[in-house]
């Protein structure tokens, strides 16, 4: 399955929304936006408030529409935090937010060059936790809002940190099993 990333427009406002409003991805977000009852009003809010932000539409290639949407990577540009849904649940377990992710992330290394990338997950959402570590991610401790925080470099060798270790000391250091 093709898989393409765009820069997310103001016509693709009411699709975030609508899936804004599926409970397996609102109940995961990290932010007020973790609300079964999003209002247009906050969610233009949260569109207009996205410097140092890219906002990317994931779409897919099929035989009967095109490219059509199915979900958003969104990049934070000044602490290099990426995120991700599929909003189209019936697309889930399909490699299509693996794809996204590492296309989002070639482009960062390329185009700012960068080499370190951060995300926080939720520890109930197993899904998103697969699909950061598939593509080097690992836990280094905790995030903010209750979630964890998984990082990825490519600069430095690091070492997994146990699901059990409490603390937030840095993947990277000697002995952290």
């Amino acid at each position: 399955m093709n898989v393409n990333l765009r820069e997310i427009r103001d016509t693709d406002l009411p699709l975030l929304l609508a899936w804004a409003h599926i409970k397996e991805i609102w109940t995961y977000l990290p932010t007020f936006r973790q609300n079964e009852n999003l209002t247009w009003e906050n969610h233009w809010e949260w569109w207009k408030i996205r410097e140092g932000r890219i906002d990317f539409m994931i779409e897919v290639n099929t035989e009967d529409y095109g490219f059509r949407p199915v979900g958003v990577v969104i990049v934070n540009l000044k602490s290099q935090e990426l995120g991700i849904y599929i909003g189209e649940v019936n697309l889930w377990g399909k490699e299509i937010g693996k794809k996204a992710l590492a296309t989002a992330m070639d482009f960062m290394k390329t185009h700012y060059k960068w080499d370190y990338f951060w995300a926080v997950i939720h520890p109930k959402n197993k899904r998103s936790r697969r699909l950061f570590q598939s593509l080097g991610f690992q836990k280094t401790g905790p995030g903010r809002s209750g979630q964890n925080k998984y990082e990825y470099t490519s600069s430095r060798p690091t070492v997994p940190v146990s699901e059990y270790q409490v603390g937030s000391r840095p993947s990277y250091q000697p002995g952290i099993i």
